[in-house]
């Protein structure tokens, strides 16, 4: 009796090892950008990988392997290659009396209209998006709502969401283990990040391609400043306020004269700065906040995440400002331009780590 009990259960450990040794086969195959599958649908995929890839594309030795009529294998190999081999095609309809109900309006073809011009002008996502609609066209329209019109009008990326959802899940992992950082030596306490406006700046220094030819000097090497503009980020840590500066020179004389243009468009005074070990914050710049009775922290060296919100505000800049065109041939329209992004990034874009609220909105709170 134990030993049939012990057969049996080996037995099945072995089938399930098999199924599930097929089914990952068939996800790498035939569903690449890893679209989520119902249960049913991964089924479906299942039998197509053992059709294709184990019978020859026979369907006949593939329904007597599966174990299902010829004519059911044969309407799911059709409706998938006819919808381009696309994995969701396999999902199975609904029995629901409504399940017809998926082409019906559920917004208004203004409010439709205006999630994708508010895509392809900022290409932000659905949380941000749903956010500006309501607070300033006073049109309805929740999170999920918004991103499957995004879907529909093929606004994003299927891989790119993928990558997303990755890196959610391995940041979550991380905040589980608890990791804490002891080196502080060098970089402000953290219980200050988010204590009061103003008593943390975190300033770094971004890299702005150029238009043009550039000559290279006597060695074959190429100037930084001829190839480059800088940007100067001035971040609040608590509020997200921004102020940024462009100048031609890496120095820490532009460096200075960046930060007095700045103080006047935030709204607070400064009581700490936090920066990395370039020289653009040595010298004058050094000089001048402690002139004006500021303490100056740095992060240690090659640790971009001593300085994370400032860095992640550059990701911003790259993803929503140059790659979507703002980038010019002279030095005054690029100013232009990067003022106007000020304006945007601080009065009209959504931040998800202020719920969804504009840096100016959550200051004045």
């Amino acid at each position: 009796m134990i030993k049939k009990r012990l057969k049996r259960d080996i037995l099945y450990r072995v089938i399930c090892n098999s199924i599930q040794l097929r089914q990952t086969k068939a996800e790498n195959l035939l569903n690449p950008y890893r679209y989520y599958l119902s249960p049913e649908a991964k089924k479906r995929l299942r039998w197509l990988y053992i059709l294709y890839q184990e019978c020859g594309n026979n369907v006949t030795r593939a329904t007597r392997k599966i174990g299902i009529s010829r004519e059911w294998l044969s309407k799911i190999k059709s409706k998938f290659e006819n919808n381009h081999r696309d994995p969701r095609s396999l999902e199975p309809e609904s029995r629901t009396p409504y399940h017809h109900s998926g082409g019906k309006k559920r917004i208004s073809k203004e409010v439709e209209d205006k999630i994708i011009e508010i895509r392809d002008k900022y290409g932000w996502g659905e949380k941000k998006i749903s956010r500006m609609l309501w607070r300033d066209y006073k049109l309805k329209a929740s999170p999920p709502t918004v991103n499957r019109y995004l879907h529909k009008h093929k606004r994003i990326d299927p891989k790119l969401s993928v990558q997303i959802r990755e890196a959610w899940q391995k940041k979550k992992e991380r905040e589980k283990e608890k990791e804490i950082n002891l080196r502080i030596k060098y970089r402000p306490p953290k219980q200050i990040k988010d204590y009061l406006p103003g008593v943390l700046i975190e300033k770094d220094m971004k890299l702005v391609l150029k238009i043009g030819d550039f000559s290279p000097i006597n060695d074959g090497k190429y100037h930084l400043k001829d190839c480059f503009y800088f940007q100067h980020s001035f971040l609040d840590s608590f509020t997200r306020i921004r102020a940024l500066e462009l100048v031609k020179e890496p120095d820490s004389q532009e460096s200075k004269l960046a930060y007095q243009k700045v103080k006047s468009r935030i709204p607070f005074e400064f009581a700490c700065f936090n920066t990395d070990n370039g020289g653009e914050n040595e010298k004058e710049f050094s000089s001048q906040l402690q002139k004006d009775e500021i303490i100056h922290f740095w992060s240690n060296n090659a640790t971009p995440t001593d300085n994370p919100r400032v860095e992640r505000s550059h990701l911003t800049d790259e993803k929503e400002f140059y790659q979507r065109g703002n980038i010019y041939k002279t030095f005054e329209e690029q100013q232009k331009a990067l003022k106007e992004w000020e304006h945007i990034y601080n009065y009209i874009r959504p931040h998800q780590a202020l719920g969804y609220l504009t840096p100016m909105e959550f200051y004045h709170l």
